[in-house]
């Protein structure tokens, strides 16, 4: 499945005419196991970004360990700002709707470096979360490939 899934990366990219991979790093299993499937066959074509906006400190901590772990290049740039920002412009809205304006900057966010590097935007999603609706539409849903959209959470787990 590893080797399957990391060539599969592979063609998507160049395909697509592609440099690489960019991918948000939140400190989980799910971008953890994408920046190393991606590494297999892209090295060193994968950017890691770190955003966090309003987010525990420790995960960030997390998608640290993972980066160094795997020699990963990352960068970050916290929305924080921004979305505090956008908040002050909109009128007030539920939880539910402001929540969803972070993955929307996040996605905005990769695909910004994305088009810089010529390079695609990996989302991390997985089959349970897709199943479920547990996503933003155009938010952490939006993405050029999802290496992960067929495989149940259990088998995350199993391929890390």
């Amino acid at each position: 499945m590893i080797n399957a899934v990391s060539s599969w990366i592979k063609e998507r990219v160049d395909k697509a005419g592609a440099r690489g991979i960019v991918l948000g790093l939140s400190g989980g299993i799910d971008s953890a196991v994408v920046a190393a499937l991606a590494l297999r066959s892209l090295r060193p074509n994968v950017l890691g970004l770190l955003l966090p906006c309003h987010s525990n400190a420790q995960d960030s901590d997390d998608a640290r360990l993972v980066a160094d772990h795997l020699d990963l290049e990352t960068g970050t740039v916290d929305l924080t700002p921004v979305f505090d920002l956008l908040l002050t412009l909109l009128p007030p809205a539920n939880q539910m709707v402001t929540a969803n304006l972070k993955p929307r900057l996040r996605m905005m966010t990769l695909y910004y470096f994305a088009g810089l590097k010529q390079y695609l935007v990996a989302g991390t999603g997985n089959k349970s979360e897709i199943a479920v609706g547990y996503f933003t539409k155009y938010g952490d849903g939006g993405a050029d490939l999802l290496p992960l959209g067929d495989m149940l959470k259990s088998q995350v787990w199993d391929l890390a």
